[in-house]
């Protein structure tokens, strides 16, 4: 009888780590997860760790054949600026080196595709192609993100195969990003747009980013043709403007999606002087960026290299991001 994959999945407990676990137990893997908080999941095996701890991260790679990295420091204007190289970056350099001494064959990371964003120039479209910004972005996350990728994918080697997925702007079940956002935004006393409505972004479902994950591993050993590269995962196509995008989100909630829209060169000032008065609120000029410029991605690689084609479709995506959206915050009556 053959043996059954051991999984090791970080960040179990958080959007995508939980899709993970579902769909690895789904297919058969054994699985256990290393995470800040416990997992209730059959069948699962969770150690309550950190990333940032040598002996936590051995145990968990001890025994096991792939380990999927999706624990990280996310963005939050209120986090401090180190906890991002500590998390992202040394938390990925003590993986990598607990695979290595447990003989761990195959390491996915998970990035975003803020590694190539440089706040200047519109992507559209954009793919593999797309270089890291010439000088390192001023945001720590996406600092952090890029000196983790260059990690995973310079340890790539007969002994250690490496890749690495950049999801676009994910959401679903357990966002604690996008959606809560929108949807402080929507409960605020000036509800407001930023940009013209003109600036399209990528987004992707968190059980899409999962599934393209396990695709990935699958095709992943030294030598291969995954082995040392990275994917951006995307949804599907067309995309759409951020606000119109999480309007529908918003109106299914029961509230009123923002209709005062304030023009880019204005909204970019305001966040500059936001982050001087304000220095931990969310409105600064990285949000403003992401909203009022394209930021499209394909996944034409993905889909080459390992069949990759999102798997949820973009209505049934919607339900279940409501079903919890609800669970989690209610419904207003809202007019």
């Amino acid at each position: 009888m053959q043996q059954r994959e051991r999984a090791l999945v970080t960040g179990g407990a958080g959007m995508l780590g939980l899709e993970l676990v579902s769909r690895l137990r789904e297919r058969g893997s054994w699985v256990r997860v290393l995470d800040l908080n416990a997992v209730n999941v059959p069948g699962v095996e969770t150690i309550v760790g950190d990333v940032r701890s040598a002996q936590e991260v051995a145990a968990a790679c001890r025994d096991i054949d792939v380990v999927y990295h999706a624990a990280a420091a996310v963005w939050n204007p209120t986090s401090p600026a180190g906890i991002y190289h500590e998390v992202n970056v040394e938390g990925t350099r003590l993986l990598l080196d607990a695979c290595l001494g447990a003989g761990v064959r195959r390491f996915l990371f998970t990035s975003s595709m803020d590694v190539v964003v440089d706040g200047r120039v519109p992507i559209v479209d954009g793919d593999e192609s797309l270089h890291y910004p010439k000088r390192l972005p001023a945001d720590p996350y996406s600092r952090s993100k890029i000196e983790a990728e260059q990690l995973v994918l310079g340890r790539n080697s007969p002994e250690l195969a490496t890749c690495v997925l950049r999801p676009t702007g994910m959401y679903g079940p357990r966002d604690k990003y996008h959606l809560p956002s929108f949807v402080a935004l929507a409960r605020g006393p000036l509800r407001i747009r930023l940009g013209n409505g003109s600036a399209r972004f990528s987004h992707v479902y968190s059980e899409n980013v999962a599934h393209a994950h396990i695709l990935a591993a699958d095709k992943l050993f030294p030598g291969s043709a995954v082995a040392g590269q990275c994917y951006f995962i995307t949804d599907h196509k067309p995309d759409r403007n951020l606000f119109d995008f999480m309007a529908p989100l918003l109106e299914a909630l029961g509230y009123r999606p923002a209709r005062m829209a304030i023009p880019y060169s204005i909204a970019y000032l305001l966040a500059t002087l936001s982050e001087l008065v304000a220095p931990h609120s969310p409105f600064n000029r990285f949000s403003v960026v992401q909203t009022c410029v394209d930021h499209t991605f394909v996944h034409d690689k993905a889909a080459r290299d390992f069949g990759y084609r999102p798997v949820v479709p973009a209505e049934e995506a919607f339900r279940r991001t409501v079903a919890w959206a609800r669970s989690e915050w209610g419904s207003t009556a809202a007019k």
